[in-house]
């Protein structure tokens, strides 16, 4: 013996011609949005006014009696007739209340468990999408593989690039010398490393540097014909300066002397 929300349906899809398909998720999107079913899960909950879900309840009623939200819902007759009197009639609940010769507690109370049975349908439709376009099986061990290769890869690639941008600018370094206008400034080159690789292994081998200094000895290539000006090549030069000078001044007074006795005589 069928009940009577057995009759209500079968009346339905008598009038409709036949039972529509379920919807799916992504058509969903075009009745309610994902904050609606919110509202409507709020409301079936009994944490907001029946008066926060009215604008939405015109999609809610024709997705139900089109069939779409699935052959699992069913809803009571009295459920049925409050839905279509408020989302497709249009009409306020003390209307309702008066036509049915039902307290208003007792329709809101039905009102609010038939809408609790379609968000909770509607909210398995999302779910069931959701599960479908996750991972499972062997693309979800694949996954976790390739996540685990993955692990650390930031920090290693930024040390490898460190190296090989190093190795390059030594590679840049030893295959070309300074330009002329760096390699005279004397501002840049007070800042300059001095020492060739011999030097500089020789001085860190055996030795942690981690966190401190090394210093290597200074040593100037010896180049024939030039040396460095000391304070006694300073002295010789202003010397020998002035001794030209003093004996010239003495062979004028000399000459001078000698016109005077001429002139005397």
């Amino acid at each position: 013996k069928k009940s009577e929300s057995d009759d209500a349906n079968a009346a339905i899809e008598k009038r409709s011609g036949a039972a529509s398909n379920k919807i799916a998720a992504s058509e969903l999107n075009y009745f309610l949005t994902p904050h609606d079913l919110k509202r409507l899960e709020q409301y079936g909950r009994n944490l907001c006014d029946h008066h926060l879900v009215t604008d939405i309840l015109p999609s809610v009623a024709r997705l139900y009696f089109t069939g779409r939200i699935g052959p699992e819902v069913r809803l009571s007759s009295l459920q049925a007739a409050l839905l279509c009197g408020i989302g497709l009639q249009h009409k306020t609940v003390d209307s309702l209340t008066s036509e049915l010769a039902l307290p208003s507690n007792q329709v809101l109370a039905m009102f609010n468990k038939g809408i609790r049975k379609i968000s909770l349908a509607l909210h398995g439709i999302v779910e069931e999408n959701e599960r479908a376009t996750m991972l499972g099986g062997d693309a979800m061990r694949k996954a976790e593989k390739k996540a685990a290769k993955m692990k650390n890869v930031t920090q290693k690639t930024l040390e490898e690039d460190a190296e090989e941008g190093a190795q390059a600018a030594m590679a840049t370094l030893k295959g070309q010398s300074l330009p002329y206008d760096v390699a005279h400034d004397d501002d840049i080159m007070q800042y300059s490393i001095r020492g060739t690789d011999q030097d500089w292994s020789k001085a860190l081998k055996g030795k942690d540097v981690d966190g401190g200094t090394v210093q290597i000895m200074s040593m100037e290539e010896k180049r024939p014909g030039k040396r460095r000006v000391n304070d006694e090549d300073i002295q010789r030069e202003m010397d020998g300066a002035s001794t030209p000078k003093s004996s010239s001044k003495k062979h004028k007074k000399s000459k001078s002397t000698g016109k005077k006795k001429q002139r005397a005589e």
